[in-house]
């Protein structure tokens, strides 16, 4: 079932960027569902599929975007703007100003607009950025071209990817918390006293709940772990990077 459904969401963005960081969520929860309760699933085997087939995908790609999108907002105020204006303003130094300048009057030229000096930029930042986004606009339209600019649009795709996950990063550490929690209830591990609690249990335990407590386990650290705003940030600022690269290549 699991590729052949995949397959019905053809766009890569769309399944890479939104879907992926949902399924990645419900990862942990599935393989308690498969792995413990393996043989009796026939039925439920079904209705998932049926509520697969009548938009299950693309609900779940709409609540990841949903999230993702309140977290990159966030990300902005946090960081001062949208990572392709900071980069082009005169007082950032990522990258070195010949280049910058030249990006400057490339976009100036298809906007239309001189684009403001440092003095300008620095007296009035507010209207600077505006020009900055206009000229970006620009070349996302034109950028749209997914085979000429491939190296952009993978850039695209990771950084959608890590922005969703980051903005389900609470739910996904609440699925893996309660799979691992699930599975030690299962087995009596967790008792009314705590000094009853004996990790090397875990070794003891049919192979189905070793594979399940195994999943939960790495996926919370992934959560932890890779999921952050260090790497989200990482993502954000290659990507625009590599947009604005293409100024020299349009």
């Amino acid at each position: 079932m699991g590729l052949d459904i995949l397959e019905k969401i053809t766009d890569p963005y769309e399944r890479k960027a939104r879907l992926y960081p949902a399924l990645i969520t419900l990862l942990p929860i599935v393989a308690l569902i498969f792995t413990v309760y393996g043989g009796k699933l026939s039925a439920y085997y079904q209705v998932v599929t049926i509520a697969i087939s009548f938009g299950g995908l693309f609900l779940l790609s709409n609540i990841s975007r949903e999230y993702g999108k309140r977290v990159e907002n966030a990300m902005f105020k946090e960081w001062g703007g949208k990572p392709t204006t900071l980069l082009l303003r005169h007082k950032d130094q990522t990258i070195e100003k010949p280049t910058k300048l030249r990006y400057h009057q490339f976009l100036s030229t298809k906007i239309s607009v001189p684009f403001p000096d440092t003095g300008q930029e620095a007296t009035h930042l507010g209207n600077a950025d505006d020009i900055y986004q206009s000229g970006v606009r620009w070349l996302l339209k034109e950028t749209r071209d997914k085979e000429k600019f491939n190296l952009l649009f993978k850039e695209n795709v990771t950084y959608g990817f890590r922005r969703n996950a980051l903005g389900l990063k609470k739910m996904g550490i609440f699925i893996c918390c309660a799979c691992i929690i699930y599975i030690l209830l299962l087995n009596k591990m967790i008792t009314a006293d705590p000094h009853n609690f004996d990790l090397t249990q875990i070794l003891q335990l049919s192979t189905p709940h070793i594979v399940s407590f195994s999943i939960s386990v790495v996926f919370l650290l992934i959560w932890v772990l890779f999921f952050t705003k260090e790497s989200l940030h990482t993502a954000a600022f290659t990507y625009a990077e590599e947009l604005l690269k293409a100024c020299d290549s349009l």
